[in-house]
């Protein structure tokens, strides 16, 4: 079986439906899951991570506005993108995740061995937020295997932020 797409926009999810995706993500019949501003319980967020943390399939995961909602949440992304390779694109624009959050989440983002893509656009990013996004660029300048990977994450990065520092250290790039 292919793996297909589940793609929810701003409902409010039953435990029984975070189930069958939970399901999905377990059995790699999931390429794309997007849950963009829905509702969900502290509980079924952790299912769902959890879930994530399983899949070889998923490619795009959509947390855009608000899924990613407090620390406990973060954390329990954090640990799920630590587990899983298989994830492309990873969406949490709108979501409050603050400079406090983005610490949490950013040592994951450094490891993960298959991102490409990452919106963090509206996430209430500060000046350190913006450094350790930037923190992600090798000091350098070499452009081996993985920094050239991180170095494309951060230019579309850069397509939802306009950030000045994010320029002036892509421009080292360039």
């Amino acid at each position: 079986m292919l793996p297909g797409s589940i793609q929810i926009s701003g409902e409010t999810l039953s435990s029984a439906e975070i189930r069958d995706i939970c399901e999905s993500l377990r059995e790699n019949s999931i390429k794309l899951l997007s849950l963009r501003g829905c509702q969900l319980s502290d509980r079924d967020f952790g299912r769902i991570c959890r879930g994530v943390a399983e899949s070889h399939s998923l490619a795009q995961l959509n947390l855009n506005l608000g899924i990613v909602s407090n620390i406990s949440r973060v954390k329990q992304l954090a640990e799920a993108l630590k587990t899983n390779r298989s994830v492309q694109s990873l969406f949490l624009h709108g979501s409050p995740l603050t400079d406090a959050g983005l610490a949490i989440l950013n040592p994951a983002l450094s490891i993960h061995p298959s991102l490409v893509a990452l919106d963090l656009g509206d996430c209430m990013l500060g000046d350190e937020g913006i450094n350790l996004i930037c923190g992600l660029l090798p000091p350098d300048g070499a452009k081996s295997g993985k920094e050239e990977r991180i170095c494309h994450l951060l230019q579309l990065y850069f397509w939802t932020c306009s950030h000045q520092r994010i320029l002036f250290h892509l421009g080292e790039w360039e």
